[in-house]
């Protein structure tokens, strides 16, 4: 168990209200356990916990398959900054979900985790919340141990219910609106910066590559973005894939040209922000040709600079 503590003034230890989940997106359905459980926090003086997994469950029951791992909408920093943000807790629990946490029964989970660690009094949680081994802890279970709860239903937007696999098929087919619609915001990923193989700085491109581990982005080709550092936003392209021209790994990579600047920015943490689908990625028959496309992309994300008036902002 992994404890962020976000507003250092609320009682850690003190009574506390959770809402537990993936939380992949933080999309606008989430919000609205979040508001629920502000609510509870200001009735009940609790303290607003929210408990997320990494990998999420699923990631690791894929992984022990060998399997692919679904496409993510949001990298574990990202759900810290977005309910840093927005004030929405008090702290962040992860839990490292493995075969330990995979096995534990709905009692022992409640037990242990819940009440012997958080002393967690209320439970929020969405409609088709299902805990424990084998998913076989329901709500009624924390009623059994002394838990209030409280179950939130669906959020409709449009005829539609939100979820983060409704958004993963939209944003699959780039309907990048409709990504933003349901999230409530533009997609972005925040990882830190990494050494890359700089060969987009001999053709003069040079790029921030951003660290995704194993995690496998929602979109993939190539985007206008934004990237935000230290506060100071920048125009930029990215590239989400794995760059087969330039890379015989199947792993995928996040990284972005920002305009008109060249820093050094290894280290520093990064948000790349989606805002608009260029073209799909290709595996080009030599870097001329490879950097010849890059060139023309900048010049793509430059007019849309330039059509949508883009002036420099903070985050």
């Amino acid at each position: 168990m992994f404890r962020i503590i976000i507003n250092k003034t609320a009682g850690v230890g003190a009574k506390s209200v959770v809402t537990i989940g993936n939380f992949d997106g933080l999309h606008l359905g989430h919000f609205q356990l979040f508001k629920e459980l502000n609510q509870v926090s200001t009735e009940h003086k609790y303290h607003r916990i929210a408990i997320t997994f990494e990998p999420l469950p699923l990631e690791y029951f894929l992984d022990s398959k060998k399997e692919q791992r679904l496409h993510r909408l949001s990298l574990l920093r990202d759900k810290f900054y977005i309910l840093k943000q927005h004030n929405l807790i008090d702290e962040l629990v992860v839990l490292h979900f493995n075969d330990s946490i995979a096995k534990l029964s709905p009692e022992n989970f409640i037990q242990s985790i819940l009440k012997d660690k958080l002393n967690v009094e209320y439970v929020i949680v969405g409609h088709d919340f299902k805990f424990g081994h084998g998913g076989s802890g329901t709500i009624k279970d924390f009623s059994k141990n002394n838990i209030q709860s409280t179950i939130i239903q669906p959020y409709i937007l449009d005829n539609q219910r939100v979820s983060s696999s409704i958004i993963r098929e939209v944003a699959a087919q780039n309907q990048l609106d409709k990504v933003a619609l349901y999230l409530g915001r533009n997609l972005q990923y925040t990882a830190r910066v990494v050494h890359g193989n700089k060969m987009g700085r001999k053709f003069g491109v040079p790029t921030i590559n951003l660290t995704l581990g194993r995690n496998r982005p929602v979109v993939h080709g190539i985007y206008v973005a934004n990237v935000y550092i230290d506060g100071v936003c920048y125009k930029a392209v990215a590239s989400v894939g794995k760059n087969p021209t330039t890379n015989a790994l199947d792993i995928y990579k996040l990284e972005a040209h920002l305009l008109d600047v060249d820093l050094e920015l290894y280290g520093k943490i990064a948000t790349v922000e989606i805002l608009k689908f260029i073209r799909e990625e290709c595996k080009y028959d030599d870097l001329d040709t490879l950097f010849k496309q890059i060139h023309q992309d900048i010049t793509d994300a430059r007019n849309y600079f330039m059509e949508n008036k883009w002036t420099t902002k903070t985050q």
